[in-house]
């Protein structure tokens, strides 16, 4: 079993443990002192001052743009972490149709099926397609099984539930557990296969999936922004009292500092039901483990008149030093300017800049 495997399965078990543990003491013991002191030290200030981005549409790719508000933070995040690289340059494609080798390459990064291979081959698998390996190893460890004429059909469209199907099987993998679901909610339940109603049951219960307008559509072929949301939540799976459930974390976003994008970062001063888009001030940012936080000042307007001669920065007018690393980003398509800093007024209309210890760091352009 692969490490990260091991590590989810090891992080269900710990997680399932402290559930009962408190779940059966008479009152919680108190956390000692030293454990405290341990913690807060484990979590490491990284960042402090400045301005942080929250963008409202993919900073990936162009194609993924406000209209996906429902999709783009799951795109993002498996563009982030290597599990899709789009269609094309800048473009991801999002409503376009899945293949069923596709989904199989991103269920291969994703769950790190690397060292799998199997000696047995399908017939319509080239060795050296891009996804021939993906394929060789999800058959090894019994994620596809082919047709009656040994063939996977690479190139054809995945449906729903067959997708469902094997994103179970993957999670089944993994150690998590899942219970039996109902279908009955949806008015189109009925029309799962046999096959697929365990596995699309499972996942609806643990909320993998919900339908939309009371709908399954199983036999519809699945779109990659589709795809994506339920990859994104089967690889934010915990297990609550034994049982494997997503839950919802509104106060995740994909963050921008500068030109570096970070996926799954906490605001710890959120607000339920606030809006978060744009620029803000940077109280602060920690990193503990491998998960980071952030705690936001105010937001901050793209407003400020630019002149660049070169040497000198001006912004409204005044004179502001400029660090020897620091970065332009234009927020429109976010990215980091090749050309460098520019005064406002053409190409862009505004910018904002960021300020660390009296110097410019980071500016910010719009158009």
């Amino acid at each position: 079993m692969q490490k990260k495997w091991i590590r989810i399965f090891a992080a269900c078990l710990m997680c399932f443990l402290l559930i009962t543990t408190t779940a059966c003491a008479a009152e919680p013991a108190p956390v000692p002192q030293d454990k405290l002191a341990e913690e807060a030290a484990s979590t490491v200030p990284i960042r402090t001052g400045g301005m942080i981005y929250i963008p409202d549409r993919s900073v990936y790719f162009a194609d993924v743009s406000v209209g996906y508000k429902w999709a783009f933070h799951a795109i993002d995040y498996l563009a982030n972490t290597g599990v899709v690289s789009g269609t094309g340059n800048l473009i991801y494609s999002p409503a376009q149709t899945l293949s069923r080798a596709d989904f199989v390459l991103m269920l291969y990064r994703a769950y790190d099926m690397q060292k799998y291979t199997t000696e047995e081959k399908f017939v319509d698998v080239p060795e050296k397609a891009y996804y021939a390996k993906a394929v060789n190893a999800a058959r090894a460890i019994g994620i596809v099984t082919g047709g009656t004429k040994n063939d996977f059909r690479p190139t054809g469209k995945l449906t729903r539930q067959d997708a469902m199907v094997l994103l179970k099987r993957t999670l089944d993998r993994t150690g998590l557990a899942f219970q039996a679901g109902d279908l009955s909610k949806f008015t189109d339940g009925k029309k799962v296969a046999p096959y697929a109603t365990e596995s699309v049951a499972a996942l609806v219960n643990a909320g993998v999936i919900s339908g939309t307008k009371g709908k399954l559509n199983p036999r519809e072929p699945v779109t990659r922004a589709e795809m994506a949301v339920m990859l994104y939540h089967a690889l934010h799976l915990r297990a609550v009292e034994g049982t494997a459930v997503y839950l919802p974390q509104p106060s995740v976003r994909l963050v921008c500092v500068g030109s570096t994008i970070y996926a799954d970062v906490r605001i710890e001063n959120y607000e339920s039901g606030k809006s978060y888009a744009g620029l803000y001030q940077l109280e602060q940012m920690t990193k503990k483990d491998n998960e980071y936080a952030i705690t936001l000042g105010a937001s901050e307007p793209i407003d400020d008149q630019i002149v660049w001669d070169g040497t000198q920065l001006k912004v409204n007018g005044e004179i502001l030093p400029v660090a020897a690393d620091h970065e332009a980003i234009a927020v429109d398509m976010y990215s980091k300017r090749k050309a460098g800093l520019c005064s406002t007024g053409k190409e862009y209309s505004a910018g904002a800049v960021s300020i660390i210890d009296g110097v410019v760091q980071t500016v910010y352009y719009k158009k």
